[in-house]
């Protein structure tokens, strides 16, 4: 007996001995939810349904959600994917892990059909390790707010207890608001339509380049360009085609763009044959313009719009006041292009042509006098100004002491803008100002002036006298 008792004292202690020395790792349950249901919530509609993702003319999506969970080597350790209908759908799961830190990319994208054509935005490869996980803009466009890109990404760990960790996925692209708009402003257009709209063929938008590849830096996002980088389209669209069949005359779409400084536009346009001769100078079917004015600089889950107006051929980009409906920032836009205008007819400074001769004046015009009398001679204008007419001391026309400018304007506010840019580019004289007529100095002490400057808003006339 005392044999079989030390035997089975060995057993317990070799048992013992076995349990002391080995390190048995148990994994503890952890659940992980992600929902994108707030993505959209930071932005504001115009007709009040793009964001629908089933039931309206703006197509018909399905959101993927995205869980890739990298080790702190940065080695994929799980992943999932779904397809939901619904923006507020949950992704659930446990992840089943040992204790340890961990990375969690969270990913929402959309893919889906519009006007009978399917559609996917990005594309996502390279999930094995975090520093080589690749997310690619596709190059097809759809001008769609379902471009928009969600990107919640950070670091974790498990310990030695139950834990729910819910992540709620929020863009990373900025969205930008397009409205052209093929209105007619001028008055001389057709049907409600810009004067261009029955000869513009194909309008484009385009960045001069576009960041279109996420990368990661550890677990933070990073962002470069893609195989487009050059002339990338926003929005195609055709006046001539919204026009024969009379359709709407604002045309509305959303790009999502990556995060990017100083971002410009321009746009491009082509004309049925020879109708270039109709309304360019250059006589030309197809027309581009200059990069915009101002720039963008885009952030992730900010709104921005642009505004194309086809009867100034002017394109404007800005940031998103959800305080201002289209309609408000649509004449503050044709402010600023009146202003534009009219600071671009007026930065020729024809100040300096007093004094000048009818050679030296004409040179600078790069015309020849349509009509001439003894002592005077005009010319054709051009923009907003109509006609030019320099009047001289006397016949030999070797000095001008007038020049005077016919203004093609009417409006109270396009009147008021000259005013503005005169105050801003010469000395207010308001000593001898009246109601209608404006007088500036070209200089800004009375004794250096050379040239008055008096601006007749009833007639539209401006002049330019010197002072003898």
């Amino acid at each position: 007996m005392k044999k079989i008792l030390l035997g089975l004292l060995a057993i317990v202690v070799t048992l013992v001995s076995c349990t002391d020395h080995e390190e048995i790792e148990i994994a503890y349950q952890t659940n992980m939810s992600i929902t994108a249901s707030h993505l959209f919530d930071i932005y504001s509609t115009v007709v009040g349904d793009e964001f629908n993702m089933k039931g309206t003319n703006n197509g018909n999506w399905n959101i993927n959600l995205h869980a890739f969970i990298y080790d702190n080597n940065g080695n994929l350790v799980k992943s999932v994917e779904e397809q939901y209908p619904s923006l507020t759908s949950t992704l659930n799961f446990n992840l089943d892990l040992l204790p340890g830190k961990y990375s969690v990319v969270a990913i929402a994208e959309f893919s889906g059909t519009l006007a009978g054509h399917n559609y996917k935005f990005w594309n996502i490869s390279n999930t094995e390790k975090l520093n080589d996980l690749s997310i690619v803009e596709s190059d097809t466009i759809c001008n769609s707010p379902f471009e928009t890109l969600g990107i919640t990404s950070s670091e974790f760990e498990i310990g030695d207890r139950m834990e729910n960790i819910l992540i709620d996925i929020r863009p990373v692209t900025g969205l930008l608001q397009v409205i052209i708009w093929d209105d007619d402003f001028s008055g001389i257009g057709k049907d409600g339509f810009s004067i261009y709209a029955p000869d513009v063929e194909n309008l484009t938008i385009y960045a001069p380049d576009l960041k279109q590849v996420v990368k990661f830096n550890g677990v933070n996002p990073t962002y470069d360009y893609g195989d487009q980088a050059t002339r990338y389209p926003i929005q195609i669209h055709s006046p001539k085609s919204q026009f024969e069949k009379k359709g709407p005359k604002q045309s509305l779409g959303y790009r999502a763009l990556l995060p990017q400084e100083n971002r410009d536009f321009y746009w491009e346009l082509q004309c049925v044959k020879g109708a270039g001769q109709k309304y360019f100078l250059n006589g030309k079917d197809w027309q581009m313009s200059d990069l915009t004015d101002n720039k963008l600089n885009i952030q992730p889950g900010k709104q921005y719009v642009m505004d194309l107006l086809l009867d100034g051929t002017f394109l404007y980009v800005q940031d998103y006041n959800p305080e201002v409906d289209m309609f408000e920032r649509l004449q503050s836009i044709q402010g600023f292009i009146n202003k534009k205008n009219i600071k671009k007819a007026l930065d020729e400074r024809y100040d300096k042509y007093v004094g000048m001769s009818k050679n030296t004046i004409e040179t600078y015009l790069d015309q020849e006098s349509w009509y001439t009398t003894e002592t005077t001679t005009n010319y054709w204008g051009t923009g907003l100004i109509s006609s030019i007419t320099a009047r001289f001391t006397d016949s030999t026309m070797t000095k001008a002491n007038r020049i005077m400018l016919m203004w093609a304007i009417s409006s109270q506010a396009e009147l008021d803008v000259v005013t503005e840019v005169l105050s801003e580019m010469y000395t207010p004289w308001d000593e001898d100002s009246t109601e209608n007529i404006k007088q500036f100095i070209n200089s800004t002490t009375l004794e250096e002036v050379t040239v008055m400057i008096s601006w007749d808003l009833h007639n539209g006339c401006l002049y330019f006298d010197a002072i003898n």
